[in-house]
C-alpha cells in the first residue's frame, strides 16, 4: 500500500500560518513577477470563480477593493514548511519519497499489523497542528490510484482529510467518479483521444483490452492502465539522482538595455546555480549563456544569443563560473535591445570526485582543499544568515534588474531578521 500526503493549497496556506488576518479570506499567491494565480484559497475558487493562471491585471480591481488579497511567491518559506511536513511524515511512514514541493509519496509494505487509515488521519491532525498546513492523505495500492484516492480525500472527505481505497467497491466507485483528464499520467492529448473512443472515467478506461491502450498511447499509457488495475509499475524513488544540468534563470522587473545591470543579474544566477551544483557534490565542464528581449516586441526590436563556454578543468568555484559566464555575456551583448531575461546552464556535470586535469593548467592540490573549504563556510553562512549574506561583488546590491514582487512576505521561518517577535507585558 502506499499513500500520497498532499498540501491543500499549499502556498496559500503557507503564508496563512504566520498571517492569520489572511485566514477565511479569499487570496492568491502569484508567479514570478507577479504574473499570474499559481495557487488559490479556496474562497477565490469559489466565490470569484478564479482559475490557475489567471492574470494579476483581471484580479487587481478586486484586490484594491478588499475582496481579494495577493502575495507574491515566496519559495524560501515554502521549501521551509515543506521541509517540516516532510519530518514529520518520515517519523510515521519513514520510507518516504518527496515528489514535489507540496507532495510525497510513502510506501507503506512494511507496515504490516498497524490500523492504516487511522494512522493517516493522526498524521494529518499531528502536521497540522505543528505546522498550521491542512493536507490530505490518499491511500492506495499504486501511486495513480493514491493520487485518485488523494483528490477524493479533498472532495469527500474533508473533516478526516484521508480516502483508503483497500476494497475493490471502493475502487470501483473512485473510477468511476474520477473523469479522464483528472488521472495522473494522461495529459490532455490523449484525454481528447480517450474521450473520442468513449472513454470519459477512469474505470472506463481499464475496460479498453490492453493492446488497444498501448497502440494508441504507446508504454506509457499502458503503465498507467496497469496501474488503475492495481499492478504497481512506478518505482519509488527514495533518493533523487543528480541532475545533469543546473539551469537559473529569471525575467526582469523591467527591461534593461545597459551591460551592468545584464551582468549582475547573470553573476547572481551562477552563484545561485554553483551552490546547487556543489550541494550534489559535483563540478561542471561547460556552461550556457543566453539573453533575449520580450517575444512580444515588434520584430525589428526582437533579439536572441546564446553561447558556450568550455573549461578546460571541470570546477564548482563560484569566483571562476561567474568570471567565465561574463566574459560569454559581453560577446552577445548588443547595446540598444530592451532585454528582458538573461539566464545560465551548467551542464556536462560529474561528480567532483572524478575532477580530470589538464594538460595546459597545473592543479595546485593544497590550494584546492582551501578553496573547498571556503566556498563551504560561505555556503553554511548563507544558510544560516539568509541568502547573499556573503556575496561576490559582481553580484551588486541595489539589484533594480530583480523580478516584481511586490506582495511579498517576510521568510518567517529561514531569516533571523524576518521572525516573528512576540511581546507579553
Amino acid at each position: 500500500m502506499l499513500a500520497l500526503i498532499d498540501s491543500n493549497n499549499f502556498y496559500v496556506s503557507a503564508e496563512r500560518v504566520f498571517q492569520p488576518e489572511l485566514r477565511d479570506k479569499a487570496g492568491c499567491v502569484l508567479s514570478n513577477n507577479d504574473g499570474c494565480a499559481i495557487s488559490r484559497s479556496n474562497e477565490a475558487k469559489e466565490d470569484f470563480k478564479i482559475k490557475m493562471g489567471t492574470p494579476y491585471f483581471e484580479m487587481r480591481e478586486k484586490q484594491q477593493m478588499g475582496l481579494l488579497w495577493m502575495r507574491s511567491s515566496n519559495y524560501t518559506l515554502y521549501q521551509d514548511m515543506m521541509r517540516r511536513i516532510t519530518g514529520i511524515v518520515k517519523k510515521t511512514f519513514p520510507d518516504q519519497e518527496i515528489y514535489s514541493i507540496d507532495e510525497c509519496f510513502c510506501d507503506l509494505t512494511s507496515l504490516k499489523y498497524v490500523d492504516l487509515e487511522q494512522e493517516a488521519i493522526a498524521l494529518r491532525a499531528k502536521i497540522l497542528k505543528w505546522t498550521g498546513i491542512p493536507v490530505c492523505i490518499g491511500l492506495g495500492s499504486t501511486r495513480t490510484l493514491a493520487k485518485i484516492a488523494n483528490k477524493i480525500a479533498k472532495k469527500k472527505f474533508k473533516e478526516t482529510g484521508v480516502f483508503f481505497m483497500d476494497t475493490p467497491e471502493k475502487i470501483t466507485e473512485a473510477l468511476k467518479a474520477t473523469e479522464i483528464d483528472d488521472v495522473w499520467g494522461i495529459g490532455p492529448r490523449y484525454a481528447i483521444k480517450l474521450i473520442k473512443e468513449g472513454v470519459y472515467t477512469a474505470y472506463d478506461f481499464i475496460q479498453l483490452p490492453e493492446d488497444f491502450v498501448l497502440k494508441l498511447m504507446t508504454i506509457q499509457g499502458r503503465r498507467t492502465y496497469r496501474e488503475l488495475k492495481g499492478e504497481r509499475c512506478i518505482p519509488m524513488e527514495y533518493n533523487r539522482p543528480d541532475k545533469e544540468g543546473i539551469s537559473t534563470a529569471r525575467s526582469f522587473g523591467g527591461f534593461e538595455t545597459e551591460l551592468a545591470p545584464l551582468e549582475e543579474a547573470m553573476a547572481t544566477y551562477v552563484a545561485n546555480a554553483a551552490v546547487k551544483l556543489r550541494s550534489q557534490g559535483s563540478v561542471c565542464a561547460k556552461i550556457f549563456v543566453y539573453a533575449h528581449t520580450s517575444k512580444f516586441a515588434v520584430i525589428s526590436d526582437r533579439y536572441t544569443a546564446e553561447t558556450s563556454v568550455c573549461l578546460p578543468v571541470a570546477s564548482n568555484d563560484t569566483a571562476l563560473l561567474i568570471t567565465e559566464a561574463l566574459k560569454a555575456l559581453k560577446r552577445i551583448y548588443v547595446k540598444g535591445y530592451r532585454y528582458q531575461k538573461v539566464g545560465i546552464e551548467l551542464t556536462d556535470l560529474k561528480p567532483y570526485s572524478q575532477v580530470q586535469g589538464s594538460l595546459f593548467q597545473q592543479v595546485d592540490s593544497d590550494k584546492e582543499k582551501k578553496l573547498q573549504r571556503a566556498l563551504a563556510v560561505i555556503d553554511k553562512l548563507n544558510l544560516d544568515y539568509g541568502k547573499d549574506t556573503i556575496r561576490y561583488a559582481a553580484m551588486g546590491f541595489d539589484k533594480t534588474w530583480s523580478m516584481r514582487q511586490e506582495f511579498l512576505s517576510r521568510k518567517y521561518t529561514t531569516r533571523i531578521q524576518d521572525i516573528i517577535v512576540v511581546k507579553a507585558k
